[in-house]
Parts: C-alpha cells; sequence; structure tokens
C-alpha cells in the first residue's frame, strides 16, 4: 500500500505559511496529486487562493477539533494522496504530533516558517513559543530578508537547537538569499581568534561551512571534557548554550587531538591553539572538523560562560 505523504507546517502568526504553502501547490508533485487536503488550524491574514479542483480545504476553528476522528473522517471520505497540515502555533508541536494519523498517512517532512524582520524581538519575548515551532523542523526558512539580515545568528539559533535543520532565507521578492554573512573574526589571519562573544557564530559556521576552514589554525577558550573510552591524546573542548530554559543546556564540544597524551583534567578552562582538518568520521555522513592542538594553556573562565548567538 502506498502511503499517503503529510508536510506540516509550522511557525508564528504572520511568519509567511500560508504563503508558502500556496507555493508549494504549483509544484508538479502537487499539480499531479488526485487529492490533496490542507487541513488550516488556525485564522491568519492570508487566505489559499486559485486553487485547484484537486485540493480540498478544511479550516478548524477551535484546537480541539484536530484530532484523531476528524483525521480519520478526512481519510475515508476524500482519501488524499497528499496532506498539508498548518499548525496552530499556540499549541505545543508535541501535542499536535501526539495526535494519531490514519494508518495510509505518514508524516514525512516539517516546515518551519520564521519572519526574519522580527525573529531576533519574537526570541526574546517569547523564546519557548518560538523554539517550539523549529525544534523538530526538517528545514526552517526566514523570510523577508533584506540587506540589513544577519543570517548567522538566525543560523546559529536555529542549529543550537535543531542541529539537523536545513535553513532557507527568502528575499522580500520571494527569491533565495544565498549570500554569507560577513564575519565578527577575520577568517584570512594568521590565527583566527575568537573571542568569547563570538564563540557560538564562530561553532555554527565551522561546522555548517567547514571546507573554508581546513587547513586553518584557530585560537578560542573553552572547557575541558574528558569522556570515558576517549584515547589518552584526546579532550573536547567547548562552551555551554543555554536553548531554551535553566533545564535544556547544550556543551558545544569540538574534538582536540594532541601529539602526546593530556593531563588536562575535566573542567579545566583551557585556551586552545589548534590547526582545523576536516575529517569524515566513521559511520557519519558529513565531514567534521578535528582540531590538533598546537598549544594549551591554562584560562581564566570568562566573566559569562554562556554561549550567545548574536
Amino acid at each position: 500500500m502506498d502511503m499517503t505523504p503529510v508536510f506540516m507546517f509550522t511557525g508564528f502568526v504572520e511568519s509567511g505559511k500560508t504563503t508558502m504553502i500556496q507555493r508549494w501547490l504549483t509544484q508538479q508533485f502537487f499539480i499531479e496529486q488526485e487529492k490533496v487536503a490542507i487541513i488550516v488550524c488556525e485564522d491568519g491574514f492570508t487566505e489559499l487562493e486559485d486553487l485547484r479542483d484537486n485540493v480540498v480545504v478544511f479550516n478548524l476553528e477551535n484546537k480541539e477539533d484536530f484530532n484523531y476522528e476528524f483525521l480519520l473522517k478526512v481519510q475515508k471520505e476524500h482519501a488524499p494522496t497528499a496532506v498539508i497540515i498548518e499548525c496552530n502555533c499556540m499549541v505545543s508541536i508535541d501535542e499536535t504530533l501526539d495526535n494519531e494519523l490514519p494508518k495510509e498517512w505518514e508524516l514525512v517532512e516539517i516546515s518551519a516558517m520564521a519572519d526574519a524582520s522580527v525573529f531576533d524581538s519574537q526570541m526574546k519575548n517569547m523564546r519557548s513559543i518560538m523554539i517550539d515551532q523549529f525544534k523538530y523542523a526538517t528545514v526552517v526558512v526566514f523570510n523577508r530578508c533584506d540587506e540589513n539580515t544577519k543570517k548567522l545568528p538566525l543560523r546559529a539559533a536555529v542549529k543550537a537547537v535543531n542541529p539537523e535543520a536545513s535553513l532557507m532565507f527568502i528575499k522580500k521578492d520571494g527569491t533565495a538569499d544565498e549570500e554569507l554573512d560577513e564575519l565578527p573574526f577575520d577568517i584570512n589571519a594568521p590565527v583566527i581568534k575568537i573571542e568569547d562573544i563570538d564563540y557560538g557564530l564562530w561553532y555554527i559556521d565551522v561546522f555548517e561551512n567547514y571546507p573554508r576552514y581546513n587547513g586553518k589554525k584557530v585560537q578560542f577558550k573553552g572547557v575541558v571534557a574528558r569522556p570515558e573510552g576517549y584515547p589518552p591524546n584526546s579532550f573536547l573542548a567547548g562552551r555551554h548554550a543555554m536553548t531554551c530554559c535553566a533545564d535544556d543546556i547544550a556543551y558545544l564540544k569540538l574534538l582536540c587531538v594532541c601529539e602526546t597524551k593530556s593531563d588536562l583534567k575535566e573542567g579545566e578552562w583551557v585556551t586552545v591553539t589548534a590547526e582545523i582538518q576536516i575529517c569524515q568520521p566513521a559511520g557519519m555522513e558529513e565531514p567534521s572538523p578535528v582540531f590538533y592542538v598546537k598549544d594549551v594553556k591554562p584560562a581564566k573562565a570568562p566573566d559569562s560562560e554562556w554561549v550567545y548567538f548574536s
């Protein structure tokens, strides 16, 4: 039996969910479907227009209306070959995903929409609600980008919560914005010196754009971790980031390799000078930076030990 693919769209009000769905419906995949069911779980300011005969739309007035019984009714009465769900941003994504789907349906992608022009203020004022929109997303789309949009902090804010998410930046005219941000450090310096305040942005960039760091020397400060089973000449150095709340902390770690045995202790702050080599770890799909230590010295903990992405 062929499964019916389900595509879910999350995002705050006016983030561009409906506009993106409208664009998706022009793709050949949806044009060729026998029946596309669109389930709209919140009232937005934009309505779907010029829909083809193979599209049926359900507008739900109350969050309680989105349940297994309703979804099963859609399946029995319309037998859709593709389903699009526009989520209610005031209902947690966990609550939405807890709803059982008809056995014929399979969730294949979660796309999160965000308005780049107000994302920073929304994160400051509604952090938990905003994070809920993209924490499980397959792809995060930042709409309404312009020449003043700082994409690296936006990328870092998402990656700190959802490292596997792909990101897209869309200009106000609907075209893709693929220009890279100017970095807050000199990537062409003999030794790239990372200030404490820039660690988070640099961490994201070194994993996202690793080819431009291959063979570069870098100096950064971090706290040591010595996981059990690691070779005696290896250690982790990194910083801690609070992704949502005090109970949700990520250790942004870097693998450091010394020429000889390392005597560093767990929890010790150090300044590391290392050469970056891009390696392909066994069993990993993507290459990853490895830091071959040239020098390591004890360091004083920074005034703020937390990582910031701005």
